[in-house]
């Protein structure tokens, strides 16, 4: 199952799907069954700015769309969705589960001792991480005494059980400081193009030591971890936006839009027009797990 109808359009911005206003509890929790069978069992591809989402499916199936990937999920799974994260859901009817929000300042600690948290991502459920699921729903029905430090801390384990699922998938542990510090600077400067120079003079490092710690963290080296946040964003903004490729080229700090015709094809195999057409035609094959 593919989201064909989904064209260039904004991404609408949500606290909670089709709704807008902050989230009023230490986090919030809710069955798959709560709000999607309220939309046909579909979830439109959204994003939440300050949220955090883990989506537990216990049973059923879930055609689940993370970014600019698609890929289906046969429960038990959980799926990760960092803030920000582009992502949108499509279940078989009737299925079981339960969606975990949480405000992002609330797992600042996690994020920052598992850096892969920040990946989207789908991952196997090991009967412990579904317990830890069943514990939310029941103390966030209840009214028990220090009923928000229980929340909190099954939060944070939810979270910690989630990103060891997640390391093995992408090939890394805990990360490297420098890598993590580089890839904080890369969100702050990749549309100026600064050079992997620039990059390794504010961190005080060579650029020869900063490439081999990219490569040994991620297998490419500085320069292709900096193209390859930089060419996230142009997918983004082809899929997302209305915008001419011209605009996402200004938008991306490329002077030159043939330039950035040229750099989008030499990464994606495709012009940004193809990439955009496709997305709007739905990938030719899900990924099964």
């Amino acid at each position: 199952m593919h989201y064909s109808n989904i064209e260039a359009i904004a991404v609408p911005k949500f606290e909670l799907y089709g709704e807008r206003a902050l989230l009023p509890d230490v986090l919030h929790c809710e069955t798959i069954a709560d709000r999607s069978s309220l939309h046909g069992w579909a979830i439109q591809p959204h994003r939440h700015e300050r949220l955090h989402q883990f989506l537990h499916v216990a049973e059923g199936t879930a055609y689940v769309k993370l970014e600019d990937r698609e890929t289906t999920l046969h429960g038990p799974g959980v799926v990760n969705v960092p803030a920000g994260a582009v992502h949108g859901f499509r279940f078989s009817p009737e299925t079981r589960g339960t969606v975990v929000t949480v405000p992002v300042e609330a797992l600042d600690a996690t994020i920052g001792a598992c850096p892969m948290l920040a990946t989207p991502a789908v991952v196997a459920c090991e009967p412990q991480l579904a317990e830890l699921f069943a514990a939310v729903a029941d103390e966030f029905a209840a009214t028990r005494p220090a009923r928000t430090q229980c929340l909190s801390a099954m939060a944070t384990l939810i979270a910690a059980r989630v990103a060891g699922g997640i390391a093995p998938e992408i090939g890394g542990g805990d990360g490297s400081p420098l890598l993590r510090r580089f890839e904080a600077l890369i969100e702050a400067h990749y549309r100026s193009h600064w050079r992997v120079a620039d990059y390794a003079a504010a961190l005080k490092v060579s650029t020869t030591h900063l490439s081999r710690v990219c490569r040994a963290e991620t297998g490419a080296g500085a320069s292709r971890v900096i193209e390859l946040r930089l060419m996230k964003e142009a997918r983004r903004l082809l899929a997302y936006s209305a915008h001419p490729v011209g605009r996402i080229a200004v938008d991306l700090g490329f002077v030159d839009p043939a330039y950035f015709t040229r750099a989008f094809t030499r990464s994606a195999g495709m012009t940004p027009s193809a990439f955009r057409a496709r997305v709007a035609e739905g990938p030719a094959q899900s990924h099964h797990r």
